[in-house]
């Protein structure tokens, strides 16, 4: 594998280390790397640290949204992903997606949220690459989620962004609870 990618092996295991200790990969003695599966509990908590890391950015966004082009940046990234409404296309969607989170993280004016929030997307976009079942009604209900979120954030309305954007974390976090092989008890959003 190292001559293939033309690397040495020690950076190889340096890599394995990190994918490691951010809780990515486990690594199995005579058998190599293997993708760790979150538990049930582990989604939760990775959902419970982006609503609040992302919902304070997103509560941020409409309080920045009328500097700088704010308003006309946010209102184009929001415009790409709604190619997707038409003709959704799984791989595509998940760069557009990630780039309107950063958008509303760029807004924010908080860089450190950013490094945070994408410290806890890594795991679960790997469960969702990896279940890729239904990706066009999942894509369908993100742009509208994005929609609501866009809307209270463009209004300047802080609370109602932060409300749109933990609608729209544990929308995800309830159909990755669902997916097949995750326990049955699955997580709701609270109603506060």
């Amino acid at each position: 594998m190292v001559e293939e990618l033309g690397i040495s092996r020690g950076s190889l295991r340096e890599a394995f280390r990190r994918l490691e200790a951010d809780g990515l990969i486990e690594v199995v003695p005579n058998r190599g790397a293997v993708v760790r599966k979150l538990s049930h509990a582990e989604v939760r908590h990775v959902f419970q640290i982006r609503e609040a890391l992302e919902g304070q950015a997103a509560r941020l966004a409409a309080q920045n949204i009328g500097e700088a082009d704010n308003r006309r940046l946010l209102t184009e990234v929001l415009e790409a992903g709604r190619r997707h409404e038409e003709r959704p296309v799984f791989q595509q969607f998940v760069i557009d997606n990630r780039a309107f989170h950063q958008e509303i993280v760029r807004i924010s004016g908080n860089p450190l949220l950013g490094e945070l929030i994408d410290k806890y997307q890594l795991p679960v976009f790997m469960i969702q690459l990896r279940q890729n079942i239904g990706s066009d009604q999942l894509i369908r209900n993100s742009l509208a989620e994005h929609e609501d979120i866009a809307a209270a954030i463009l209004a300047g309305n802080g609370d109602a962004a932060y409300d749109a954007m933990k609608r729209h974390l544990w929308h995800s976090a309830n159909l990755i609870l669902s997916l097949p092989g995750m326990p049955q008890e699955g997580v709701r959003m609270s109603a506060a």
